[in-house]
Formats: structure tokens, sequence, C-alpha cells
């Protein structure tokens, strides 16, 4: 009788922890539906942009211009990519090598990216690729000295062999500005040296190009069949991206104030390139918050092909003319938005910072300035500086150094004008003699723009010395030998003064609350968020 009650009640026991057991499955399903619901409900939406400046052209690989980058950047991407560390990780490749003898790469693309028009990645799409990329890009160009050859072995690989070691060269690929953006062959041949057109803007992003509204708005829309790599942790412009939003509508608006009150009144859920001395009437706005983010430093290039500056006399007078820590307060005002730092690269950027070589940064000497200028081939005749008034801190830096440089002798005259003509008449020495401009972070001296020879947006800048530096920096296998090279980069623009260096910028960008996983890292960037 006890061994009949004793199994009894062990069978009792088990049913009742069979039920619990059951019971508990059910409620932890039911769990999960409801975190599912709830972030199928967080999925979707349009997100409205208020943005700064009309790019000139969504071609990111001829093009290096901040509008240009922060939108393409959604639709393109590329072979390789930064991540958030600014190290090298795959994206449109699954995985590369280089050989022995550091002269031969080899890389293995993914299986089934899907470009928008419906085909998908293949050898010969990156080929196609790979020569333009030499033909329109900056970076492009400076990489192709050293490619010898690029082949496709087979559907999914791609061989490039240079002609000598050059160890910038994966930095070059996954340059984010200027970049190697896959494209299919077919519009890569057809585009050739001229900027990609509307119905050419076929990348692989999460997502696609929809219309462009000139002067009014560029659309963007869910990509539904992008081929996202799983890699969570990457970050930057490689690993996971999620379009969860339906679709993205960049508005250029450029008053701050409009920017501002469209944000309280859910006109726009985010507002980019907002003037700092409005940062403390942000932190008061309710469902208002801030993004920040390194944006590179602002500059004075100017134009070194003919009279006045191409006299490094008078290079020398506006240097020591210009009182940058009081053109920095006067641009941006509170000090967590810019920083005074001489050097090319950002602190941040530990392989590509060193201090060395900047001692005469911040040298300010009004006398000097007026000796030098009385001893140069400087004429008394105008001096043009040519600035977009599309962005405030440009006319700040404009205005404030137009006043210095009077005070030494300059005569100045200051003009505005609307991005895209003011990128149209930078192309024309004729047009300015000064450009206040601001260049976004770069990642290589490749990528340095300001300092491209014989190019207008350096103000044809013409150096053997600095030619002979992108040599050796190419060449540079050591950490050690990298850092030399920067000093001596550093040193070789405040001997030559092909650009006046003013303060590194952090850009102040505003958002809605309702905006979840927003990272901005070094530009706003719309993938892996969601609106509650």
């Amino acid at each position: 009788m006890r061994l009949k009650h004793t199994l009894q009640l062990f069978t009792i026991l088990i049913l009742s922890l069979a039920l619990t057991a059951c019971s508990s499955d059910s409620s932890s399903d039911k769990t999960k539906e409801e975190n599912a619901e709830a972030v199928e409900k967080q999925t979707g939406g349009t997100l409205e942009v208020a943005y700064n400046s009309e790019p000139d052209t969504l071609d990111l690989m001829s093009n290096a211009s901040s509008p240009t980058r922060d939108i393409a950047w959604h639709i393109f991407e590329t072979l390789v990519a930064l991540d958030k560390n600014f190290a090298v990780k795959p994206m449109i490749a699954e995985d590369y090598s280089v050989s022995d003898d550091q002269k031969d790469y080899i890389f293995s693309i993914r299986k089934n990216v899907n470009f928008h028009d419906g085909t998908t990645v293949a050898a010969e799409d990156v080929v196609a690729s790979i020569e333009r990329w030499r033909l329109v890009s900056s970076v492009g160009k400076t990489a192709s000295q050293y490619i010898e050859e690029v082949k496709a072995l087979d559907d999914l690989t791609v061989e490039i062999t240079l002609n000598q070691v050059y160890n910038g060269f994966l930095a070059d690929l996954a340059a984010p500005k200027t970049g190697l953006v896959i494209i299919p062959k077919e519009i890569a041949e057809e585009a050739g040296e001229k900027p990609l057109i509307p119905e050419q803007l076929i990348g692989t992003g999460p997502y696609k190009f929809e219309k462009w509204e000139r002067g009014s708005e560029i659309v963007l829309t869910k990509f539904d069949d992008y081929s996202k790599r799983e890699e969570t942790d990457w970050g930057g412009l490689t690993g996971k991206k999620e379009a969860n939003l339906d679709q993205i509508n960049f508005k250029i608006v450029k008053d701050p104030q409009m920017k501002l009150n469209g944000l309280k009144t859910d006109l726009y859920d985010y507002a980019q390139a907002i003037p700092t001395d409005l940062y403390e009437v942000i932190e008061t706005t309710p469902n208002t918050k801030a993004a920040t983010y390194i944006n590179g430093y602002s500059m004075l290039i100017p134009d070194k092909s003919e009279p006045p500056f191409n006299d490094l006399k008078v290079r020398q007078a506006l240097q020591y003319a210009l009182n940058k820590e009081e053109i920095a307060q006067s641009t941006y005002g509170n000090k967590e938005f810019y920083k005074m730092d001489g050097a090319l690269f950002d602190p941040i950027q530990t392989e590509l910072y060193t201090d060395k070589g900047t001692d005469s940064y911040l040298e300010y000497d009004k006398e000097k300035a007026k000796k030098l200028l009385e001893d140069s081939s400087y004429n008394n005749e105008p001096i043009t500086i040519m600035y977009s008034n599309n962005n405030e801190w440009y006319k700040r830096i404009s205005q404030m150094a137009e006043k210095q440089l009077e005070e030494v002798g300059f005569t100045v005259e200051l003009e505005p004008y609307e991005w895209a003509t003011y990128l149209e008449k930078w192309q024309d020495a004729s047009n300015w003699d000064i450009v206040t401009i601001g260049y976004s972070t770069r990642f290589s001296p490749n990528e340095l723009g300001f300092l491209v020879l014989d190019e207008s947006s350096s103000g044809w800048y013409n150096s053997e010395r600095w030619s002979k530096l992108m040599e050796q920096w190419g060449l540079a296998a050591s950490s050690d030998e990298r850092q030399q090279i920067l000093a001596e980069m550093n040193q070789t623009v405040y001997d030559e003064l092909p650009f006046i260096k003013i303060a590194n910028e952090t850009t102040l960008d505003i958002m809605s609350d309702e905006i979840q996983g927003y990272d901005s890292w070094i530009g706003p960037r719309f993938w892996n968020i969601r609106k509650k």
C-alpha cells in the first residue's frame, strides 16, 4: 500500500511539474510574442531630416563633400570599410588576403549581395568599379599609381596586383569619402569620368534612391532585399545594418531657428548642423536631445596659383595676422565644440595623430604680419574671401578674418554664395583669393583633399616636399615610421602654408527623443535606428 501511495504522489508531482513547465513555456512564449510585437511597432515610418546643405551630387566615388557623404553612404557600400574604431574590415567583401611580398591582394566577394536594380554583385562589377574609382576619385588616383593590374579570378574573386609595396592601399579602399563604392558594371562603364546621374544611383546599401527635388528634398526608401552582414559589434560603416525605417526624407533647411522650431513641432525628427550657441536652448527643450561628433576642422585656403598668395611672404603675413583663438571663440562660442590643435588628424585617431611639427600653429604677431606684407609683392589689391552662406561657421570665420587681415594692411572683400554656386566658383581661380571651408574627418593623408597637388580643392598647391612625403607614407611599414612622417607632414604645412588651420570642430545635431539606437560616429547615419 505504501508503495502504491508513493507512486501516486510521485505521479501527481510529475504532472504538476509538467503543467508548471507548460505554463512557464506558455508565459515565456507570450512574453517573446509581446516583445516581438513591441519591436514590430517600432519598425517602419518616415524619418524627416532637416539637412543644412544640398549636395552637388550623390556620386560618393567622385565627390568628397559632407552633404554627398552623409546621404550617399545610405545608398552605396564599399569593398572594405572602416569600423567604429577606424580599423579596416570587410563590407561587400567576405574576406581578403595579402601575399607575403605585400603586392598581391585577393578579395572574396560575399554571395548574393543585391544591387538595388535586382542584380547581384559579381567580380566584374567590382573590377569595373575599381577602374572608375581610379579615374574619378582623388584617393583612387593616388592609389592608381601603385596598381599594376585588376582582374576577376572567378565570379566572386578579384585580384589586385600592385607594382610596388604600398602600405596605405587597404586604407584607401576603405576611404569614406571619394570611396570605392561598388556599382553595377554597366553603370560604371557608362558613367566613366562623369558624375552619376539620378538613374545611375544604384548601390547595395540598406536604403535606395527614390527621388530628388532640387532645392527641396532627397528621398530614400527601404531596400527590402538588402544583404546585411551579421557582425553587430563592428559599427562604423560595416557590420550589421538594418533598414528599420520605410523612408528617409532629407529636406534642405538652412535656417537654424526653423530647424529647432521644426523639431519642437514634430515637423522634423532630426536636424543637422545647429549653431553651437543654441546648445543651452537645446538642453532645455523638451523631447529633444543633442548628437555630437568630431567633424574635421575649419580652414582658410589661399589660391597659390597667382598673386598675391603665390608669394610665400604674403601667406606668412596671412598666418601671423590671424588670431585663431579669437576666431574660434567668436565662431563656435562653447568650448565643448572646438579644440585648438594644429595637427592634420584628430587626437582620437591614435595611429594618425602627432602634434610634433605644429609649434607655429598659434603664432600671432600683427607687427610681424605688417612687416612681411611690406616686404612682399602685395600691392594693396583687394583679396576676395569666398564662403558658403549655408554654413553659419563659414560666415563667422570669414567676417573675423576680414577684420583681422584689414588691421595689418590687407584690403578684403567678402563673397558669399549658395552651396552649389560656391562649389562651382571654387573651380576657377579668378573667382577667389581665399576660400573658407571645413573639411570633415579624414582617415589617411591620401584623403586630405586640401593638400592634393595642383587641384582647385587645395588652391593649386604644388610641393615637391609634400609629394616625397606621400611616397614615404605609402612605403612606411611601421607605426614609428608613420609617426615620423606625420610629424614632417605637419611641419611642411607650417613651412609652406598651403592652408591656414583654424580649429578642430565638433558638430552639433539635434533629434527627437523618439529616435532609438542612434550612433553618429562621424556623421548622421540612419540604419539600425527606430522611431517609437
